[in-house]
């Protein structure tokens, strides 16, 4: 997602580092980036690393220089804001949970490291991470109570610090985007210009002069030689796979492919979108299926031979990216919840109106006249005084992301 930050962009995608090398002793530990840079390095590359391999996998030479990193944690007075953005503790954590796995020495490292961090803020798994902070993923993009997507999409429209417009998908090329860029859900692609729409369900971003991106979920892929390889099921309401396959030089473009985590795919996100390249049309045929009667288009597609590596795409979504979507999924129903509930428990307005002409407005808690429960907006010429019960009733607020 690209969201512009002045002091950090929580979406960046910097290359992890394969050691810390020299770089580890020359960056300060109070660079937030620099630690986030080094939580991500030791949840998403070392520790499924030494869990594959066991202990034996790290070197001596990358045991010291972990060692020395973890002491100058240790000498530092790392502030709590700079923990819930790196989300180094949680690295910590995961580091001292595991005693049968990580070296002996770097585990008492961060023994101590966690004892030290608790004692100034508290038991590390109550300090928690940001997402609508500022510093978050999605600070300035919306809030938890942001439940109904058309509302949102048209204070985007309106916000003048906002470039969003759904006609910037339709446009040949990758945009600007990075294969290995993820967004929490479709709607945050939508905002961010990848795909024209907010629909969950995948589909083709195309128009009258082609075909631009193949958002892809549930059973769309139905095969895979390897990832740089797939054929793709278009759905027979879906009129943009006329543009994939209308053999003009338009249909010949590259497109961006999508992949959703609800995407039976060996190639699927773990949660959330992610993009994974251009790819070309290699070809296409047409199935009927005699038992359900119907007519699928099966596309074949190859990834772009200069695209990023599908090894480094396929880390995405990290750790932290994750957890963002997790806790977005949390705080979202709870403010559902709470929006049901405060609907559930709203009482009736009524609407007094006295033989003098006054108008008064209460909560009514009577079913005293016929009018109760009811809506008008006449007032019957013989009465002298009565309520009148306004019964307005709000339609449930449309999900934004499945």
């Amino acid at each position: 997602m690209h969201v512009h930050m002045k002091r950090r962009n929580a979406t960046s995608l910097p290359k992890l580092p394969k050691l810390p090398g020299d770089g580890l002793a020359q960056a300060s530990v109070y660079d937030p980036e620099f630690l986030r840079r080094q939580a991500r390095w030791i949840r998403d590359e070392l520790d499924p690393q030494i869990a594959r391999d066991g202990r034996d996998a790290l070197h001596s030479d990358e045991i010291l220089k972990i060692d020395e990193f973890l002491r100058r944690l240790l000498n530092a007075n790392i502030s709590l804001e700079d923990l819930r953005y790196s989300r180094i503790h949680l690295a910590i954590k995961e580091i001292a949970g595991r005693a049968t796995r990580w070296p002996d020495r770097l585990i008492e490292r961060c023994e101590a490291l966690k004892e030290a961090w608790e004692t100034s803020y508290g038991p590390l798994k109550h300090i928690g991470t940001l997402l609508y902070e500022p510093g978050g993923r999605l600070h300035d993009v919306c809030k938890p109570d942001d439940l109904n997507k058309e509302k949102l999409a048209v204070k985007w429209l309106k916000s003048p610090a906002v470039k969003f417009s759904p006609l910037v998908a339709r446009r040949f090329g990758d945009l600007g985007f990075t294969p290995g860029d993820w967004w929490i859900c479709p709607l945050f692609a939508f905002r961010a210009g990848i795909i024209d729409s907010s629909e969950t369900d995948g589909r083709v971003v195309a128009d009258a002069n082609g075909a631009y991106a193949v958002f892809m979920t549930g059973s769309d892929e139905i095969a895979g030689t390897s990832p740089e390889a797939f054929t793709y099921r278009a759905r027979s309401d879906d009129k943009g796979r006329y543009r994939l396959t209308a053999g003009t030089p338009e249909s010949r473009q590259p497109v961006r492919v999508i992949r959703s985590h609800s995407l039976r795919s060996l190639c699927t996100p773990r949660a959330g979108l992610r993009y994974d390249g251009l790819h070309k049309v290699t070809g296409w045929s047409i199935i009927n299926d005699q038992k359900t009667k119907s007519v699928f288009y099966d596309i074949s597609f190859k990834r772009l031979p200069g695209e990023r590596s599908m090894d480094e795409v396929l880390r995405r979504p990290w750790t932290e990216e994750v957890e963002d979507y997790k806790e977005y999924k949390r705080l979202r129903q709870m403010a559902r919840e709470k929006a049901d509930k405060a609907k559930k428990n709203e009482k009736p307005t009524a609407l007094a109106i006295s033989g003098d002409g006054a108008v008064d407005f209460f909560e009514d808690e009577t079913a005293e006249t016929p009018f109760q429960n009811s809506f008008t907006d006449k007032i019957p010429e013989d009465c002298g005084s009565s309520r009148v019960v306004l019964a307005e009733s709000v339609p449930r607020q449309d999900s934004l992301c499945q």
